[in-house]
């Protein structure tokens, strides 16, 4: 649409006081609301003089028609008012400008602004119109239809957006359109789509204003943001694999987001649509021809209830729609169906968005009485049974809320070991037992290999030997398994138990619940700030149950599990604050295996585990709507769950988050090393700050690719993976970012411009600055100018 893409207004005094704002509207035959735009620029103002008066014509004609009609009245008694918002230019047509031309084309035709904006969008408008059919005026004229039009063609003049204008404002002005044949129509213009989303394209239309009284104000933020949700919402579902959108491109005209939403607000669940086209909105139409290649006009309309054209109206990309066709689970779950249709309802309006049970949707969209037998059942809880029903790949990490459990485990932790002068060294042990057999075997051969590598003590660089006199204090919490693999574990803490001391924590049912250590780890470190701890799994991340040989991989946990105990991975509050056997930035910051040791310091300044995975679902949802509007690229990798940190993959995020980090790692430079045996390793260890080894694991990008991909300047500025999304996740989860000392201005490409970013706009707004600066200018030189001196101050 043709509007300026902000989302308020900005006001200027021209405004009428709210008591006499709509006065002009009482007993007016004809009442239009209408969103005019005029540019600042010269041939701009021409065009848009041009759009207002020739819909201002074509208003003045229907007024004509009107007043010929044999209804008893006297014509003198028949008028015209419109009620008109002007965004842009001020100057260009002042109101008594408007005024005279209105006059001049019908002596009854009245137009009157309402307000000036310098800059807006179609909701100032749409305000309007519902605070029009709430006032008095309105319900005391019980059935007002108003017209909503917009200048179309004064933003962008093209030869198609003035035809289609012409053609929808003849449209919603027809007779059967302002007094359709059947008043059960709610709503009536050219045309209603039930594709991408339920629509009327070009948004014009003429609605009954009791109809309107049920939408939500479109201009106080609500909507906008409840609509927000609703797509972040399933945008997560399609990440997790439950929903998906697959008749068309992901565009946000497509969902409906930004300037675009306000074709979507003129529907509600309950809306019973008209049209008078015949027509798909198509080259033909925008041509301003009919299929024989006639001038397409009135005469060819044919007013009806809508959806109508089915086929057409749900047409989409062809081999999608043909697989669609084929499947009724797949026709379930499609965004484009009624799931897209039912979360955005849901969400906006609640109990009051669930369809009536003889609403045209069941009839009109496929799985349809599906549909209506889940939503008939469960009312606004139809979505989340059908996620549930799906077994989806997603679940918390965490089965009790941090706060909960804080005093009960603080006196757990008042120990004498911990309080001696050599205490022991602190372990906390996520143990995890899938439920086939087969992992489970492997599961216990990991476990049974970490307890030796912990039983054989901290390796010692400087005197080549295991230091055995420093006993461990192991913490552990059991997910998933049977009662006899519970025993196993057991039976190794009373085997060893000279030299650990084992504590269980807690079990639970499931494997999945893998993150209530990091909880206990957390609250150890409240308690004893000034100690170290460990972290070990006895499972490796990143794997599915397809590759479980990988998760149980002994020799390589084993090795990690080495690593992180050794003396020489030990962290301080100075130099290095986390330590891993390797760490690597890309696709995210993080330590293998998840196994690290960290200072309690360090780890106090983290959000609490299971507050932190809360927080990094509601980023994952940001993020996906971002990288759809184009604010992130992707090309290092696509988004999925575990890069963007959701749900269980949160607890591979939570020790690497914090802006402070200063990671080091230990393992020898050979990727193939941590495969080998223990006593060949170790001798290999040498601590350094990282990163020190590349980006990423090995097998997921090589050097050679990101150097390639470094070059691209305009992509690696924008790059999720790089400083945008890790920026974009500091400021949201810390309201902060490194300082200056941080490793990760060097390390990321164009590390001092995003240092300079952050410092001129701040961290929310850095990612804008440098797009519209650098990228789409391609003025790099100013902002390379303005990173010289942190350039030369590091140097």
């Amino acid at each position: 649409d043709d509007v300026v893409p902000q989302q308020g207004g900005n006001l200027s005094s021209l405004s009428l006081s709210s008591t006499t704002k709509y006065n002009l509207a009482k007993d007016a035959d004809l009442l239009i609301f209408y969103n005019l735009y005029i540019p600042q620029d010269s041939e701009g103002i021409t065009n848009a003089i041009n759009v207002i008066k020739d819909q201002m014509e074509q208003i003045s004609l229907v007024l004509l028609r009107i007043e010929g009609s044999n209804d008893g009245r006297s014509k003198l008694d028949k008028r015209g008012v419109v009620l008109y918002n002007l965004i842009g230019n001020e100057d260009a047509f002042p109101t008594k400008e408007m005024a005279n031309l209105c006059h001049k084309l019908h002596p009854r035709l009245e137009c009157q602004l309402l307000q000036y904006y310098s800059d807006a969008s179609e909701a100032v408008t749409l305000q309007d119109v519902h605070d029009f059919c709430h006032s008095d005026i309105a319900k005391d004229e019980n059935q007002t239809r108003v017209v909503y039009l917009h200048s179309k063609g004064s933003y962008h003049s093209q030869n198609e957006n003035h035809i289609w204008r012409r053609h929808m404002t003849d449209a919603v002005l027809h007779p059967d359109c302002l007094n359709p044949p059947d008043d059960r129509c709610d709503v009536c213009s050219a045309q209603f789509y039930i594709k991408y989303a339920i629509m009327f394209p070009g948004n014009m239309w003429t609605a009954k204003c009791s109809y309107i009284r049920r939408l939500i104000p479109p201009n106080k933020g609500e909507y906008e943001r409840r609509k927000t949700e609703s797509m972040k919402q399933f945008l997560m579902l399609r990440l997790w694999g439950v929903l998906q959108a697959t008749l068309d491109t992901d565009t946000v005209e497509h969902f409906g987001l930004d300037r675009y939403q306000w074709e979507h607000w003129i529907v509600h669940p309950s809306i019973q649509p008209c049209e008078v086209h015949t027509m798909d909105v198509g080259p033909r139409i925008l041509l301003g021809k009919d299929p024989e290649g006639r001038t397409f006009g009135p005469e060819y309309y044919d007013w009806g209830m809508g959806p109508r054209r089915i086929k057409v109206n749900l047409g989409g990309l062809r081999i999608p729609r043909l697989k669609l066709e084929e499947s009724d689970e797949l026709q379930f779950r499609e965004y484009y169906y009624l799931p897209g249709n039912l979360l955005k309802w849901f969400h906006l309006y609640g109990s009051d968005g669930v369809p009536s049970q003889d609403s045209w949707v069941w009839r009109h969209f496929q799985a349809g009485q599906r549909w209506k037998e889940l939503v008939g059942q469960y009312g606004v809880n139809a979505i989340d049974v059908m996620v549930e029903n799906s077994n989806p790949r997603f679940h918390s990490a965490f089965a009790t809320n941090h706060s909960e459990m804080v005093e009960s485990h603080m006196k757990l932790f008042d120990e004498e070991d911990l309080s001696q002068s050599n205490p022991s060294v602190v372990v906390f042990y996520q143990i995890s037992f899938p439920p086939d057999i087969h992992s489970n075997e492997k599961a216990l051969d990991a476990v049974e290999a970490q307890f030796d590598a912990l039983y054989m003590g901290q390796y010692d660089n400087v005197t080549n030997a295991f230091d055995q006199k420093q006993k461990v204090l192991l913490y552990y919490t059991i997910s998933g398994g049977s009662s006899q693999k519970i025993d196993s574990v057991s039976n190794l803490c009373k085997e060893k138990s000279d030299r650990i001391t084992c504590r269980q924590l807690g079990k639970y049912d499931t494997e999945g619940t893998c993150g209530e250590i990091l909880n206990h780890l957390y609250t150890f470190c409240i308690a004893k700030p000034s100690f170290n701890v460990i972290h070990i799994t006895n499972r490796l991340p990143g794997y599915t149950y397809k590759a479980m040989e990988k998760s149980f991989n002994v020799p390589k946990i084993q090795a990690t599990t080495t690593a992180v105990m050794s003396k020489m991975c030990r962290p301080s509050e100075d130099a290095c604050n986390v330590c891993g056997a390797e760490f690597y930035p890309l696709p995210f910051l993080h330590f293998t295996g998840n196994m690290f040791s960290a200072s309690c310091g360090y780890v106090n300044n983290l959000l609490p585990p299971s507050t932190f995975e809360e927080q990094m679902n509601d980023i994952a949802g940001d993020a996906l709507l971002a990288h759809l509007r184009g604010d992130y690229t992707t090309k290092l990798n696509p988004f999925n769950e575990r890069t963007l940190g959701s749900y269980q993959h949160s607890v591979e995020h939570w020790i690497g988050s914090h802006p402070d980090l200063r990671p080091c790692d230990v393992a020898p430079m050979e990727t193939d090393k941590l495969d080998e045996p223990i006593l060949n390793q170790v001798k290999e260890y040498s601590l350094s700050l990282a990163p020190r080894r590349g980006s990423a694991p090995p097998g997921y990008l090589t050097n050679e690719e990101e150097s390639k991909f470094r070059l691209k300047r305009e992509v690696a500025l924008r790059e999720y993976y790089y400083l945008a999304g890790n920026v974009f996740c500091w400021h949201r989860l810390y309201e902060k970012v490194p300082d200056g000392s941080s490793w990760v201005w060097r390390w990321f490409p164009d590390g001092p411009l995003w240092e300079t970013a952050v410092k001129t706009s701040g961290a929310a707004d850095a990612v804008g600055l440098l797009w519209e600066t650098a990228v789409k200018t391609g003025a790099y030189v100013a902002l390379d100018e303005l990173a010289n001196p942190l350039i030369s101050e590091e140097a």
